[in-house]
């Protein structure tokens, strides 16, 4: 009896609960809100028109959306909203609203919605339609607007993850909410326009046309998308059946005509792989990819139609390997997405991994199949290890980490979700999965996966359960340590050897580097590794605070053990202490390029960890340097190594150095064998030249005295030269800087020069751009993102400090106004740009003071771990 009272008294709570959301919904989409709705809606078409006039920031549209309601009891709220001068939220602007074709004049809004009462409709279909008013401009606006002054074009195109389709278009802003999108657009006729499915008529109207596409499959909001001007088309269709086409600038047909067709052969491979990998064909009508400018990330994932950074795929500087393999992963990430995302899409933002970590492992695992780049199976791995593992473990480690499964109360905080726990933690815990069940019954669980929740949506447990079920073993406890509780263990080793040189015992050891007691499963690999280069691999899985390794016992005693050999394993795997000694002076000679990468990756963790002196660290890189030949790796010890020279290093520690890191740079970027280690080093150089000499090094190669071999020195290059040595106030740097100002007139000439001035160590300059970070949306999102850096440049660090608690104060409308990733990029610039113990009093000060929304709030507390770790390395090695 007590229990039918408990739970009617909690169904009329719920019920109440569920009135008031309607009735008078929050800001954003509450999560109460859209399980409201999606319990409510089903089969939901739009049909949308824009008309798109040349420079107007003012957008017409109409909207008729139709739907099957399940009762007609409850009002229908629509999410559209619109932001005024100051970035405050207000009501979007609607009139000539209908419902079943019968004008209606008591449509309230409120927070962002548009609430229709329930006596306008009837249980079965009905059909809502209204005029509508929206605007682009160049920053803080999901409709994007870009002119591209080398020719006066203009392009306009949208971007919508996570909820801010609503900001375009009155909608129902929720992923599981998925409908089947008619687009209609009026535009200019010298425009053409892409959307998600293929134009299937055209009218002509004077100097404008109408361009209609054809119906999409059923879609999320973000996923839907359009983007228009007077692209350049290149048709790749060849003699598949899927069309497929690239879409780009006019000024950029040279460089297109350059690049595009090693993207071309990547992504007709990569749907040749994905379609035999999820079992599943290509899920929509076509696969466009649109090169765009000003793009604020490097890509999204829009239905049959990806938009990308056009600097990401144009390349603007001679590019390394590293590179190359940067814009695969990419191109290949973004089209994994059209089956995970877009075919099968998470019911919510908290399960944001489900889609990102997939695609970035699942880039990995093509690149890998398919060679890419030349590289073998092996050493695509060995990438993967070097791209996502360093970043996750340097989140995970800090106290404002979050489980890969994120609580998401609304959505208007999904933006803060995105970041390395998403996509390179996720990805790494699926490389560990497909470890733990097997890489077939993996690849069966994915596939059951797929076919069961095709166009329609999905959570995390429903993967899991098609894993057990194709793996016959029991995930869930797996899942719910690694899915859902944050953080991660660290692993030591414990080896013992007796007088005959034999091992005694192997344990490892592991603990939560939260401090929350929290034990792990863990599958792994023990590398016993000896000096003559032979190693052993022992597999065990363990599950306690303490394991013995019982297939050791007797194995000759190893030079260094290594507890997650071939990067099985996810966790902090440390080097004992004498492992530490022998990889230091032996990790250069390892033959395996992805087991040397790991152990100067341990190496690395131990100096985070100030268990390892940095100093120490960096004279062991710049003696294996040289001798390296395995570029990716280069790349990585090269950016480990400037990093510990310009943060951990006191100013002491860097003289005693003598500028050893900045002349073998200058040396290397000459007499390197590889050209892509060349590069590296020249970028390195250009990131941390203090000295006289190799200042002159850098203004040697600008004015043409000095050359490396097969490396032009490009604008992109060029502009980088320069900022850096105006950051570091060389006398001749303003005469650079105008000089190349006059020379590079183009349109990226403008972006760059506005980034690089940015770096000038003075006062004013500081104080316009900050003003035009907080104030100025006529600037394009990427030229502020490409500034932050310079604004907060090394050496500078007093000159900015002032700054740091005006960013931190700025960050709810940052969040507010700005694209996802951009939170991050503000917070690692004004506090990476610090390393001073006053500098974090005054971070610790606004948490303790302000009190941020929680979100925030962890942001700010995971990139402040790197002050707290820089003062704690200091401390324990400055003399």
């Amino acid at each position: 009896m007590y229990r039918f009272i408990y739970v009617l008294c909690w169904w009329l709570f719920s019920m109440n609960v569920l009135a008031q959301d309607l009735l008078n919904p929050s800001p954003g989409v509450s999560r109460e809100l859209a399980r409201a709705r999606a319990a409510q809606l089903a089969d939901v078409r739009y049909a949308l028109h824009f008309e798109l006039a040349p420079k107007a920031e003012a957008i017409k549209g109409t909207a008729r959306i139709s739907f099957t309601l399940k009762d007609a009891q409850q009002p229908v709220v629509l999410d559209f909203r619109d932001f005024d001068a100051q970035g405050q939220v207000r009501e979007g602007s609607i009139s000539q609203v209908t419902i079943n074709d019968q004008a209606i004049n008591d449509a309230q809004q409120s927070n962002g919605h548009i609430i229709l009462a329930a006596r306008h409709f009837k249980a079965g279909a009905n059909i809502v339609a209204l005029s509508f008013a929206t605007n682009a401009s160049a920053a803080g606006r999901p409709l994007i607007r870009y002119q591209d002054k080398d020719d006066g074009s203009e392009f306009v195109y949208t971007l919508f993850v996570p909820m801010d389709a609503s900001l375009a278009f009155p909608c129902f802003d929720q992923p599981d909410v998925k409908a089947r999108f008619t687009l209609s657009l009026t535009v200019p006729k010298a425009w053409t326009a892409v959307s998600n499915t293929a134009a299937t008529k055209q009218e002509a109207a004077g100097d404008l046309h109408a361009l209609h596409f054809a119906e999409t499959h059923p879609i999320s909001t973000y996923l839907f998308a359009f983007a228009a001007g007077p692209f350049q088309m290149l048709d790749i269709t060849d003699n598949q059946s899927l069309p497929m086409r690239f879409y780009f600038r006019p000024t950029q047909r040279a460089r297109a005509a350059q690049e595009i067709p090693a993207v071309t052969e990547l992504t007709r491979d990569g749907i040749r792989h994905f379609e035999q990998f999820f079992g599943h064909r290509f899920p929509f009508t076509k696969y466009d990819q649109v090169l765009l400018p000003g793009f604020a990330y490097g890509g999204m994932e829009h239905a049959g139609a990806t938009f990308l950074r056009e600097d990401a795929i144009l390349f603007r500087t001679t590019p390394t390997q590293t590179d190359k393999l940067g814009r695969a992963s990419l191109v290949l990430h973004e089209l994994a997405h059209q089956w995970f995302g877009d075919l099968v899409t998470m019911k919510w933002f908290d399960d944001l991994w489900l889609k990102e970590g997939f695609a970035n492992y699942m880039a990995t695992h093509a690149i890998a199949a398919l060679r890419v780049e030349g590289l073998s199976e092996r050493s695509a791995w060995q990438r993967f290890y070097l791209a996502h593992k360093p970043l996750a473990y340097g989140i995970d480690v800090t106290l404002g980490t979050t489980p890969i499964w994120q609580d998401i109360p609304n959505l208007k905080d999904a933006k803060s979700a995105y970041g390395a726990i998403v996509y390179q933690k996720a990805p790494s815990l699926l490389h560990t999965l497909s470890f733990v069940v097997g890489a077939d019954k993996f690849q069966a669980g994915v596939q059951r996966f797929v076919q069961r929740h095709a166009y329609a949506n999905a959570e995390w447990s429903d993967l899991v359960r098609a894993m057990e079920e194709a793996a016959e073993q029991s995930l869930t406890g797996w899942a719910n340590t690694w899915i859902k509780q944050r953080g991660m263990p660290e692993v030591t080793t414990e080896c013992v050897c007796d007088a005959k040189g034999r091992i005694e015992s192997l344990r490892l050891k592991q603990r939560d580097t939260q401090k929350a007691k929290q034990l792990w499963p863990i599958k792994t690999q023990v590398l016993l590794g000896y000096v003559d280069g032979y190693e052993e691999r022992l597999t065990t899985e363990f599950g306690t605070a303490t394991h013995t390794v019982k297939a050791a016992k007797g194995k000759p005693c190893p030079a260094y053990v290594f507890a997650n050999a071939d990067d099985y394993a996810y966790g902090r795997f440390l080097l004992d202490d004498r492992s530490s000694v022998v990889a230091l002076t032996t990790a250069a000679r390892v033959r395996d390029p992805l087991t040397r990468a790991m152990l100067w990756g341990a190496l690395w963790e131990a100096v985070r960890d100030a268990s390892l002196s940095p100093y120490l660290f960096i004279n062991a890189a710049l003696e294996a340097l040289p001798q390296e030949q395995d570029e990716l790796l280069i790349g990585s010890l090269l950016n480990q190594i400037a990093h510990a020279y310009t943060r951990y290093l006191t100013p002491r520690q860097r003289a005693a150095l003598s500028y050893r890191p900045e002349t073998l740079c200058a040396q290397q970027m000459i007499e390197a064998e590889s050209l892509g280690a060349r590069i590296h080093y020249f970028r390195v150089l250009r990131s941390m030249a203090t000295s006289e000499a190799a200042r002159q090094t850098l203004k040697d190669l600008l004015a043409g005295k000095r050359a490396i071999a097969g490396v032009d020195i490009k604008p992109l290059d060029r502009w980088r030269i320069i900022a850096w040595l105006l950051a570091q106030q060389d006398p001749e740097a303003e005469t650079l800087l105008a000089a190349e100002t006059s020379r590079d007139t183009t349109d990226d000439g403008r972006k760059q020069a506005y980034i690089t001035n940015a770096a000038r160590a003075e006062a004013a300059t500081k104080a316009r751009y900050f003003a035009d970070y907080t104030t100025n949306k006529n600037i394009a999102e990427d030229w502020i993102e490409g500034s932050l850096t310079n604004f907060n440049s090394f050496g500078q660090s007093e000159l900015t400090r002032p700054y740091l608690a005006k960013a931190l104060a700025a960050l709810p409308q940052q969040k507010g106004e700005r694209k996802i990733f951009f939170v991050l990029a503000w917070l690692n610039a004004f506090i990476g740009g610090q390393s001073s113990p006053q500098a974090l009093s005054e971070v610790q000060r606004f948490l303790r003071e302000t009190k941020p929304e929680s979100d925030l709030q962890l942001k700010v507390v995971e990139v402040s771990d790197e002050l707290v770790r820089t003062a704690k390395i200091r401390a324990g090695f400055s003399r």
